[in-house]
C-alpha cells in the first residue's frame, strides 16, 4: 500500500465492527501512516494504513475499506480514496470503465463465451489427443478393465453365443492383430447387452466387446472381422482414452500428464456413459474406418464386408425405431447417422 501525501485527507463514512450489524456514522482522517476514525459516543480507532484494504469501485455502490478484525468502512468519498490509494487507481479505472460502458463489458462476456465454446469443441479434444499418446499402456489396460466392469454391471450379461463360434471369432481377431507391434494384448469379450442391439466397442488397453446381437446379425465371419478391424483402429488411435479424457475435462488432462495410474483410472466413471450415450465423433470414426479398410486388405478381405455389416446394422436400427423401440443398435457405428450412407460409400470405394 502506498503512502499518502503529508496533507490530511478527510471524509465521512459508515463504520461496521464486523461482529454485529450495528452501524456508526464516522469521520475519517488519513495521515501518512495511519487512518484515524472517530464516531458517535466518543468512538475512536487508529489503524495503520498498511493494514487497510480498499475494494475497487463498483458502479452505483459505496466504496468499502476493509479493516483488521473484519471491520469495515463504507463511504461515497471516491475522490478521497483515489488520492489516498493511488496505486490502485489503474485497476479501479479499468473496472469502473467496464461497469460504466456496459457494451464493452457485454463484448467481453461474448468473447469469453466464444473462447469457452472453442475450448470445449476444439481445444479439449485436441489436448486430449495429444495427452493420450503419452499415457502408459498399463494405465490404459487398467482403465479398460474398470470400464468393462461398469458396463457389465449396468447393461451387459453373460453371452449366449456357442463356444465354437466364439473360438472362431477369436481366431479371426488373432489374424487381424498378428504382427501388430503396438504394445497391446488384444482380448475379445462376448456379451448379451440390453438395449444396445448389434454392437461392438473397443476399450482402452486392447479389449474389444462384441454383442451377441451383432454376431447373429452378421451374415458371415468376414463381416464380423470387418467390425473387429474397425475396433482395432479405435484401440491403435487411443480413441477410448481420448474420449474419457475429453469427457472428464481438465482434471483428467492433469492426471494423464502426471501418469498417475490411481487418478487416471477414475476416468472409468465417465467412459461408460461417454461410450454408450455420446459415442465417438465423426472424425474418430473416420480414422477407425480408414484403418479397418487398410487392415482388411492386408489380410485378404475386402472392405465391402464393412459396408455390408453397416447396411445391416442401419436396417436393424430403422426396424427397431419403426417398431417403437429406441433404435440404438450401433452407437459406435451409427451414432453419426445420417452419415452412415457416406461411410458405406467410402468402404465400397476404398482403394
Amino acid at each position: 500500500m502506498s503512502r499518502c501525501s503529508p496533507t490530511v485527507i478527510e471524509f465521512d463514512a459508515v463504520y461496521y465492527d464486523g461482529r454485529t450489524s450495528a452501524r456508526k456514522a464516522a469521520r475519517v482522517q488519513a495521515y501518512t501512516q495511519s487512518l484515524y476514525v472517530t464516531g458517535e459516543g466518543g468512538f475512536k480507532l487508529e489503524v495503520p494504513l498498511a493494514n487497510v484494504r480498499v475494494e475497487p469501485p463498483l458502479a452505483g455502490t459505496r466504496r468499502i475499506l476493509h479493516l483488521p478484525g473484519g471491520a469495515q468502512l463504507q463511504t461515497d468519498a471516491d475522490a478521497a480514496l483515489r488520492a489516498l490509494f493511488p496505486r490502485s487507481n489503474r485497476l479501479e479505472t479499468w473496472v469502473h470503465a467496464l461497469e460504466s460502458r456496459w457494451p464493452l463489458a457485454l463484448a467481453g462476456v461474448v468473447v469469453a463465451a466464444a473462447f469457452s465454446w472453442w475450448c470445449v469443441v476444439y481445444g479439449l479434444p485436441l489436448a486430449a489427443g495429444l495427452v493420450a499418446t503419452h499415457v502408459p499402456v498399463q494405465v490404459e489396460v487398467k482403465l479398460g478393465e474398470q470400464t468393462l466392469a461398469s458396463i457389465d454391471q449396468a447393461v451387459c450379461d453373460k453371452s449366449d453365443i456357442g463356444l465354437a463360434k466364439q473360438d472362431k471369432v477369436r481366431q479371426d481377431l488373432a489374424a487381424l492383430t498378428a504382427r501388430l507391434d503396438d504394445g497391446y494384448d488384444y482380448r475379445l469379450e462376448f456379451r448379451a447387452c440390453k438395449g444396445l442391439g448389434a454392437n461392438a466397442f473397443a476399450l482402452p488397453g486392447g479389449t474389444i466387446v462384441i454383442t451377441d446381437a451383432l454376431v447373429r446379425l452378421a451374415e458371415n465371419d468376414a463381416q464380423i472381422s470387418a467390425v473387429l478391424a474397425h475396433e482395432i483402429g479405435h484401440v491403435r488411435h487411443r480413441h477410448g482414452l481420448r474420449l474419457a479424457i475429453q469427457a472428464a475435462g481438465l482434471a483428467a488432462l492433469i492426471a494423464a500428464l502426471a501418469g498417475d495410474a490411481v487418478s487416471i483410472t477414475g476416468l472409468a466413471v465417465t467412459l461408460p456413459t461417454a461410450l454408450l450415450q455420446s459415442g465417438y465423433s465423426r472424425q474418430l470414426e473416420d480414422e477407425a474406418d480408414t484403418y479397418a479398410f487398410r487392415r482388411l486388405k492386408e489380410i485378404g478381405l475386402s472392405p465391402k464386408y464393412f459396408a455390408e455389416i453397416l447396411a445391416r446394422m442401419e436396417g436393424q436400427k430403422r426396424g427397431r425405431a419403426a417398431g417403437g423401440t429406441d433404435g440404438r443398435g450401433g452407437f459406435g457405428y451409427l451414432s453419426t447417422h445420417p452419415a452412415t450412407a457416406e461411410r458405406i460409400e467410402r468402404a465400397l470405394s476404398a482403394p
